[in-house]
């Protein structure tokens, strides 16, 4: 029998292919080639090494980052102590400006004031029955502040005076009895109290102290047409009077004076250093703490039309419309027997924002 011939003989055995290798590497069978010097990262010091570098990079990562918050944290600080920095020295000039601005405001002399006032008998502050009226009426009628004599224009004294001229010329008259304590009252119930000063207008003081008076040629007392005596603008003596009384009251709490009768009759008037400006420019100069002084510009309100011989509305508007312009150290100071509520509303009506209703 004839032996097959077979398909594959035994002529180029242990012969290379001439064919170059194709393919890529498989990483898993890397472990079945012998004396292969690759790493075996399916083994267990594989697994260990791998694990070992993968907590380094992880710590190195954490590291890094630590390092840059560290970095942001500190660039933060720097921005807030520097941002700090900057507000407050915004606030600190802010401060100041708005320092300088109460300090200026708090400045009554300066100022212009606006009121609506109310005369009230001088013995009425007496920080009890009389005075709880007194705020109560006031303030039902709208006023903001309240006005009494502290010296009137017969030399008299309407409230309870420690001064010794006072005493020795016996002017106290109908005076408020508690005026320390009225005035404390007043502000609590955001009334402004305010005291009227009839500066040379005088009847008893020229009596008792004749080189602080007007004279005549013939050195006797000066007296008007209604029999009135004045003090002497250019005596020192009837200065201080004036002046101790403001101060004295000053120390009470009150802080807004209307003066009144600071001009001369003007047959005499020229011969003397007389005048609101001249006396309130002294007091200023003199007075410690922080007072505002105003001039009493006299008007009348009667609201009666001429033709009907009744009041009206148009006629109180009217007057008021003839009213002589004032300016921020005057008030006016307003007789009238029309009902306050009705005057009080013509007023608002026509501008009149600084007044003192005398009745």
């Amino acid at each position: 029998m004839k032996k097959r011939k077979r398909f594959y003989n035994n002529k180029k055995r242990n012969q290379k292919w001439t064919e170059e290798e194709k393919g890529r590497k498989i990483d898993f069978a890397d472990k079945y080639i012998e004396g292969s010097n690759s790493s075996n990262k399916f083994d267990s010091g594989y697994k260990s090494k791998a694990k070992s570098t993968a907590k380094a990079k992880a710590k190195r990562q954490k590291s890094f980052k630590n390092i840059i918050i560290a970095i942001i944290c500190i660039a933060l600080i720097g921005v807030g102590y520097t941002g700090m920095d900057t507000y407050m020295a915004v606030k600190e000039s802010a401060y100041k400006s708005k320092a300088e601005v109460t300090e200026e405001a708090s400045n009554l002399k300066s100022i212009q004031l606006h009121f609506a006032s109310y005369k009230t008998e001088s013995i009425s502050l007496d920080s009890s029955i009389m005075l709880s009226s007194v705020i109560n009426d006031t303030a039902a009628l709208g006023f903001s502040s309240i006005t009494f004599d502290a010296k009137r224009s017969d030399g008299t004294i309407g409230y309870a005076s420690e001064l010794a001229f006072v005493d020795t010329f016996s002017a106290l008259s109908s005076p408020a009895s508690k005026p320390k304590a009225s005035v404390k009252e007043l502000l609590a119930n955001d009334l402004l109290p305010i005291a009227r000063i009839s500066c040379y207008k005088d009847n008893l003081a020229p009596k008792y102290i004749p080189d602080a008076a007007v004279k005549t040629k013939k050195n006797k007392l000066f007296k008007d047409n209604n029999s009135n005596t004045y003090l002497n603008p250019d005596s020192e003596t009837a200065y201080n009077y004036i002046k101790d009384i403001i101060q004295e009251l000053s120390t009470m709490g009150i802080s807004v004076f209307v003066l009144c009768d600071c001009d001369l009759p003007e047959s005499i008037s020229k011969n003397y250093g007389d005048g609101f400006e001249t006396l309130s420019k002294k007091l200023y100069s003199d007075i410690e703490g922080d007072i505002k002084l105003l001039e009493e510009v006299d008007v009348e309100i009667t609201g009666v039309d001429k033709n009907t011989g009744k009041a009206s509305n148009s006629a109180i508007k009217e007057e008021i419309k003839a009213f002589k312009k004032i300016g921020k150290n005057q008030v006016y100071c307003i007789s009238s027997e029309l009902d306050s509520e009705r005057l009080i509303s013509q007023l608002e009506k026509n501008n009149i924002s600084s007044y003192i209703i005398i009745g």
